[in-house]
């Protein structure tokens, strides 16, 4: 009987080990904000929440990317420049008498061309994903600098600016559009052959070539994705502050590789999923929205998110030697 009791009490620990590992993320986010709402109160009241989410949403868009990049074993540091590039070209042609479909053509260009530099650089040229993308990186602050001639472009379309500021059904146009792509991404990797092969690649990729599976052409595929949620998060933060600059969301490649780690993605590629990646970006977004709330100085936030950063890969090699 001692016996069999001490296997039950075994089995009841492995199972409530198990539970608390699959919904920590939304532990740690619901203490999160029970803990902000007692230093600042005001950060539960619906107008703040409703900024966070909008906040949340535009970064979350790359991050959907970035988690792509991540699971096949590579990184795009380009993806905030890129956001920069794609927001001042789609001002540029929003604020001029042109077609409309041009403000959102001509960015989403720029983009696939971006995404296709980084992905040709690291798959065929066999440069290191971070080399190639730091110079990218560089280049995309460059053109956004050059497009916009370093100041900010106004006088956008109201077209734009509704994708950004208003709601459809009580819910922000931005918080619906990342579901969108938290959806898209979700289904493709857990439904379609293409997302086996960005797992299979992440796993080992000369496993997946001898599988049969075109590598090169896989991590292009992926490298070109990323671009295309930058071009979607540049394009809708136009909207939401009005205006297109060099600045606009040049940081979010930060946040964005923070929120994926924090969800679960390992850094080596090969595991991970849209909603742990959904919960990080919520923590991170929760993180920087009590941080302002407290009046956290900008520059230590940047120490605080590259710390996380630090902390969750060290967590993820640690996890990986067991």
């Amino acid at each position: 009987m001692k016996g069999g009791n001490i296997k039950m009490e075994n089995k009841e620990r492995a199972a409530a080990s198990r539970l608390i590992k699959k919904y920590s993320i939304i532990l740690i986010l619901i203490a999160l904000m029970i803990v902000l709402t007692m230093i600042k109160p005001q950060f539960i009241k619906p107008g703040n929440l409703v900024n966070m989410l909008r906040q949340i949403s535009l970064v979350g868009i790359l991050t959907m990317g970035m988690m792509l990049v991540i699971l096949i074993g590579d990184i795009d540091i380009s993806g905030g420049p890129q956001i920069a590039l794609t927001s001042v070209i789609c001002a540029y042609f929003a604020s001029r008498e042109c077609p409309l479909v041009l403000a959102f053509l001509m960015p989403l260009l720029a983009g696939l061309c971006c995404g296709l530099v980084n992905g040709v650089l690291t798959a065929k040229m066999r440069i290191p994903s971070f080399i190639a993308t730091l110079g990218m990186m560089s280049v995309a602050k460059g053109l956004a600098l050059i497009v916009s001639k370093g100041q900010p472009i106004s006088g956008i379309r109201p077209e734009i600016e509704w994708l950004g500021s208003k709601k459809l059904m009580g819910i922000p146009v931005l918080v619906i559009v990342f579901i969108i792509c938290a959806a898209v991404v979700s289904i493709m990797l857990q439904k379609t052959a293409f997302g086996k092969k960005i797992y299979a690649l992440g796993g080992n990729q000369e496993a997946a070539r001898v599988c049969g599976i075109n590598v090169d052409l896989t991590r292009i595929k992926v490298f070109l994705l990323m671009s295309v949620f930058a071009t979607i998060s540049g394009i809708l933060i136009t909207g939401r502050v009005s205006s297109g600059s060099a600045t606009n969301g040049i940081e979010y490649h930060m946040d964005a590789i923070a929120s994926t780690v924090i969800g679960g993605v390992s850094m080596t590629g090969g595991s991970g999923n849209v909603m742990g990646v959904v919960g990080g970006v919520l923590i991170m977004g929760v993180l920087q929205n009590g941080l302002d709330l407290m009046m956290v100085s900008p520059y230590l936030q940047q120490i605080f998110k590259g710390a996380i950063i630090v902390i969750a890969v060290v967590a993820d090699n640690m996890k990986n030697r067991r």
